[in-house]
């Protein structure tokens, strides 16, 4: 919980929100490169996360909840936002912007106003309509996306995008690191602090994990893709770069992580060529391997008695039955749905069942450990089928295009892609749509590959008009 703020910290934040404000405007209508630079800066080095931690303080992400119905981080992407439609109806005639993506979007404006006119008409208060509990976060998710979409328009854009991911995953996997060999890990450690296990962590924050994961598949793309050429002083940088991002993961004992990490590199080496697929399998599972065996023996292995497989999914396993374990959660939000199903229970909406087996919710039960079935129980059916049919469109539009970009704009789209994969299990068993900074994360990586395909058409453009001037 978001503690008190003195009369003093009101004012201060209200007054420093009134001069943020149109100076974001500003600036976004002038040079959106500084504003995403910015958000992308803070969504990389900032962790959100605070359960597990013994004593919780407010973040950068939670600033200006309580005054506002919003975060003052989130009034800023909202500002943003509106600053980037208004830019986009002054100039109707440029690029189109992610046309896949553009129906869902109105989609879930249309859908989430309606939830608001239901709500208000039932006595819900507003802010509890458009709370972050509900689905307000796939908004910012697309919101997110688009600015980011708009920012970054030709090949020197995305070598600097690419550069400042690698760089920002670097300093963090250093904090990490220095924080967990010379000190205690991360304070949110939940494996230590509730459940008594005496191991420190990396990263408990899933987008730490992410960060870290993204920089290894971008070390991993240039060290074995052909055609980029490094000298040996880069490539010994690349692999301990990659060795360092690795053990991020691997130290920060998410199972999540170590299986969205896996389709990352299963993704990478479908991507390669037969002849360079041998060396790339011997070296990933080598990697995976020593990730895995570190992980079974840190906190695997008081999970279950039995192999590792068994270990890795004990809470999830078919033996235990959909009554019990981790599924019991999204049963008992399924019987709590009561002719709900086709719009749910409304942004508001929570679930109910039984608290001993639920002890972990404390008395929250406004959320379920499902990203898809955290929208089923608030939007229903209806809700579902368009946040699913928007990531069908962002998979139709990166398979489709995949194979006609080269250089840079490979990378990017590549990353993004993978990007994506690693947030699957998340979808699954997580919890993004409540959490700021994941969603946001997410519509970082759905932009990749429209950025990527913008760039290859930029570049065709540039040899249209001049061969001699087209970027290689």
């Amino acid at each position: 919980m978001t503690p008190a703020l003195s009369p003093a910290e009101v004012t201060i934040n209200v007054v420093g929100a009134l001069f943020a404000i149109p100076i974001v405007f500003g600036i976004f209508i002038k040079a959106p490169k500084l504003v995403v630079f910015g958000f992308i800066g803070i969504l990389f080095c900032f962790s959100d996360s605070t359960w597990g931690q013994l004593e919780t303080d407010a973040n950068i992400y939670s600033r200006g909840v309580g005054m506002f119905y919003f975060s003052l981080l989130n009034l800023i992407l909202m500002v943003a936002g509106v600053a980037a439609l208004l830019k986009r109806l002054a100039n109707p005639q440029g690029p189109q912007l992610a046309p896949p993506m553009a129906k869902y979007l109105a989609a879930f404006v249309f859908l989430l106003l309606g939830h608001v006119v239901v709500g208000l008409m039932q006595g819900i208060e507003l802010d509890v309509i458009l709370g972050y509990s509900g689905i307000f976060n796939v908004l910012n998710m697309m919101v997110f996306m688009y600015l980011v979409i708009m920012a970054f328009e030709s090949e020197k854009d995305t070598q600097r995008l690419l550069l400042m991911i690698i760089a920002l995953a670097t300093l963090r996997a250093i904090f990490g690191a220095v924080r967990f060999f010379l000190f205690d890990g991360d304070t949110a450690n939940p494996y230590r602090n509730f459940e008594g296990l005496d191991i420190k962590i990396f990263y408990f924050d899933i987008n730490d994990n992410f960060v870290a994961s993204l920089g290894a598949f971008c070390a991993a793309w240039l060290l074995t893709t052909p055609g980029v050429k490094l000298g040996w002083f880069k490539r010994g940088l690349l692999i301990a770069f990659l060795v360092l991002e690795v053990a991020a993961v691997a130290l920060s004992f998410r199972r999540t992580s170590l299986i969205g990490l896996g389709l990352m590199f299963l993704f990478l080496f479908l991507r390669l060529p037969g002849t360079r697929k041998f060396m790339f399998s011997i070296v990933a599972a080598g990697l995976l391997a020593a990730v895995a065996s570190v992980f079974y023996e840190h906190r695997l292995q008081f999970a279950s008695e039995d192999d590792m497989l068994s270990s890795l999914i004990y809470d999830i396993a078919p033996s235990r039955g959909i009554k019990d374990g981790r599924f019991y959660e999204l049963y008992a939000a399924a019987q709590s749905m009561d002719g709900n199903w086709l719009f749910g229970r409304g942004t508001w909406g929570t679930f109910s069942g039984d608290r001993e087996r639920l002890s972990y919710h404390g008395d929250d039960f406004s959320f379920v450990h499902s990203g898809f079935g955290h929208v089923l129980l608030k939007t229903g059916i209806v809700g579902l089928l368009l946040f699913c049919g928007l990531l069908a469109a962002y998979v139709g539009f990166y398979m489709r295009h995949r194979n006609s970009l080269a250089g840079y704009a490979r990378l990017l789209g590549d990353a993004g892609f993978a990007g994506f994969l690693f947030w699957v299990p998340t979808l699954l068993v997580g919890t993004p749509i409540i959490e700021f900074r994941t969603m946001m994360m997410l519509g970082l990586v759905l932009a990749m590959p429209f950025i990527a395909v913008g760039i290859r058409n930029y570049q065709v453009r540039a040899y249209q008009y001049d061969p001699r001037y087209a970027v290689a």
